[in-house]
């Protein structure tokens, strides 16, 4: 009888480096894989793997900073620690592959896995990688990029361009069940905004004063605000808000008319593979190291996302920006059909199946 082929995948820190691997693991249960995930013991991505019962094995992280803080040296022990976790840890499930979704949690599984030849796949979501990428593709066997123009960053025999997998329910996702949640009738257009798994200050702050004010009395508001991050004074027919959603956030944004959003390239390609109307407020250089810019602009330049920085916003703009949108519609929804965003999963299978069999 043959042995059971088994992947472990690993990701995290915020929900961005968990969701598009929740459509290969899919895909990998229905192919009779075992399925195991590495991940850390207080991050977002332990709640949702852990509901989908597949085994987690938790580990110590230590965030990787680009600049000194006294927090670096204790992280350089902790993530020491979490390379010999992960040693053991591959040792002990002897894998067929890892792949790796990358966030701070996921260098020391691949590392582990390197140090037991377990062969590595690993996926970078930005148009420019992250440090735990850039630290990874040394020890990798193959590399995935969402963007076509990051395969400059990687060596051309190991990188494919395969687009970002997003969840198979953003495909079923359906309004009536948005509305539903939402409370809002659907007479009016509804302007969702969110700014990733942990919210943004930022856009809960102007998009609150423009309820106030009435600049957006036009829209029923929905705001996806992040935990512990409720304004209990936002008493509005037309404003309702939320800390966070599950799988009911897909039907939100699914009733939507107009998203309001970070940069972040997970919920970009996802509000593209639903053919929404968005702009884009990315994180600015002064918080970031740019990425959500460069995902910002790459996507401006196809002509299917709109974006205004953090530092030029006013009012004015924005509501010039929403116009504009709005108005350029039927030539925006025509550009977002020429790109391809079911097949992403499809091409990262194909990738990991090189070498793992």
């Amino acid at each position: 009888m043959a042995k059971q082929k088994h992947i472990v995948f690993t990701g995290g820190g915020t929900l961005g480096h968990v969701m598009p691997n929740l459509p290969l693991i899919e895909a990998y249960l229905k192919k009779g894989w075992k399925v195991s995930y590495i991940g850390s013991k207080k991050g977002e991505e332990r709640a949702k793997i852990e509901a989908l019962n597949i085994p987690y094995y938790p580990i110590r992280t230590g965030k990787l900073r680009r600049y000194f803080d006294w927090q670096n040296f204790l992280d350089v022990f902790n993530v020491f620690i979490a390379i010999l976790q992960s040693f053991f840890l591959m040792l002990r499930l002897r894998p067929d592959v890892l792949f790796s979704k990358g966030g701070y949690v996921a260098l020391p599984p691949v590392v582990g896995a390197w140090l037991m030849r377990v062969p590595i796949v690993i996926h970078e979501s930005d148009m420019t990688p992250g440090l735990t990428t850039k630290l990874s593709k040394r020890f990798a066997k193959k590399i995935c990029v969402s963007f076509q123009n990051a395969t400059k960053y990687f060596p051309k025999e190991l990188v494919h361009w395969t687009g970002l997998p997003v969840r198979n329910l953003v495909f079923k996702a359906e309004r009536s069940r948005g509305l539903e949640v939402s409370g809002f009738s659907g007479q009016r257009p509804i302007l969702l905004t969110f700014g990733g798994s942990l919210g943004a200050e930022f856009l809960n702050a102007i998009v609150r004063e423009n309820v106030r004010n009435g600049n957006l009395a036009a829209y029923d508001v929905v705001n996806i605000c992040g935990q512990g991050k409720l304004d209990r004074s936002m008493k509005f027919d037309n404003y309702v808000q939320f800390e966070s959603l599950s799988d009911d956030f897909l039907h939100i944004m699914q009733s939507a008319d107009l998203v309001l959003t970070r940069g972040g390239a997970t919920s970009l390609f996802e509000l593209l593979a639903m053919k929404k109307l968005h702009i884009v407020v990315p994180l600015s250089k002064n918080a970031s190291r740019g990425d959500q810019i460069d995902n910002a602009m790459y996507f401006a330049n196809l002509g299917v996302s709109s974006f205004i920085e953090e530092e030029d916003y006013t009012w004015e703009k924005m509501e010039a920006i929403i116009q504009q949108t709005l108005a350029n519609k039927k030539a925006i929804l025509e550009e977002i059909e020429r790109l391809e965003f079911a097949v992403a999963t499809e091409k990262v299978l194909q990738v990991i199946q090189t070498v793992a069999s």
